[in-house]
């Protein structure tokens, strides 16, 4: 907007303060208490004094930002640890069973299936049965189960492996890794 003479003038005519001194500023009280809420804890000038308090406040909040854009990736990671793990106790590895869990259109992610084996075991142990089922009648070399402990699992291979449906395409938030290069607009078929 546009600052003319006439809106000076009902700036000053509208405004709660005197026309002529000085507009007081607000307090600092504010802010003070604000810094003194993240750097309570903290020893010596980065306590008691304002600008050490600022500082250790500013590493607080890079601290934190850096763990919350860590945190989905750390996430995934974690997720396939736990799955490689769940198989390693079932004797399966672990690209066969991705691969034949993307085969027969069974599209649970790692972090799914990561709680599966952690709160659900008998289901994933039901799962992972069924993929080596599929995987012998491939002709993957496959460990079976313990007689005693293992499931009966009867499929037909034909009616269930398929061709795997293709990947879901993740397209990255913001600049690219060195920030160089701006994003380029999404294409109408992208939406």
């Amino acid at each position: 907007m546009h600052l003319s003479t006439t809106l000076s003038l009902r700036r000053i005519l509208n405004s709660g303060f005197h026309p002529f001194q000085v507009i007081p500023k607000p307090d600092v009280w504010m802010k003070r208490e604000r810094l003194n809420r993240f750097t309570a804890w903290q020893y010596a000038s980065e306590r008691d004094t304002v600008k050490g308090a600022y500082r250790k406040e500013d590493k607080i909040f890079t601290y934190l930002n850096m763990q919350r854009q860590d945190e989905p990736k750390l996430e995934k990671f974690h997720a396939e640890e736990r799955v490689r793990t769940a198989l390693a106790e079932h004797d399966m590895e672990y690209p066969k069973f991705k691969s034949i869990l993307a085969q027969s259109h069974i599209l649970l992610d790692n972090i799914v299936l990561s709680q599966l084996a952690i709160y659900e075991p008998r289901s994933f142990k039901s799962l992972v049965a069924f993929a080596k089922e599929l995987a012998r009648q491939e002709g993957m070399d496959v460990i079976p189960d313990d007689p005693e402990f293992s499931y009966d699992v009867h499929v037909d291979n034909k009616s269930v492996l398929r061709k795997p449906l293709p990947r879901a395409v993740e397209y990255t938030r913001g600049a690219s890794e060195n920030h160089t290069h701006k994003p380029r607009k999404l294409r109408e078929n992208e939406y």
